[in-house]
């Protein structure tokens, strides 16, 4: 588990490295999609190296208000993604200057905010779902 959270808070750093250096767009763009696609996949990752099953079907936490919580949440991150890549999109093809850009970007601006918050309620509420070693 502890290379679990290990990669999270890289993908953190990966996070803050795209925002510092968000006026390189190439850069910006490629980390950004990097970060998507590692946030869509690290569940198939848990999945591979977890016994799940056990743990959700078999000790019945499927049931459990924590985990649906966190599920919601990462529904909401991939929300989150979808608009933020429109909006990008969006400020792509209009130009720098052009009230449609300058609106586009205050979007995304608003939208990165609130990924960034979901995503720390998605550490948050999959840290709570942490079961020691020995425990369980």
């Amino acid at each position: 588990m502890v290379t679990s959270v290990l990669l999270v808070l890289m993908s953190f750093v990966l996070l803050a490295a795209a925002w510092f250096w968000r006026k390189q767009r190439r850069f910006h763009i490629v980390a950004m999609s990097c970060l998507m696609v590692f946030d869509l996949f690290f569940p198939v990752y848990l999945y591979l190296t977890h016994d799940w099953w056990k743990r959700l079907i078999v000790d019945g936490e499927i049931f459990s208000f924590l985990l649906w919580s966190h599920f919601i949440f990462i529904m909401v991150l991939f929300a989150l993604y979808a608009l933020q890549v429109m909006a990008g999109r969006a400020m792509l093809r209009n130009a720098t200057d052009s009230e449609d850009y300058k609106r586009t970007r205050e979007e995304h601006r608003k939208q990165f905010i609130g990924i960034v918050i979901v995503r720390l309620l998605v550490l948050a509420s999959g840290a709570l779902l942490i079961v020691p070693k020995g425990v369980g």
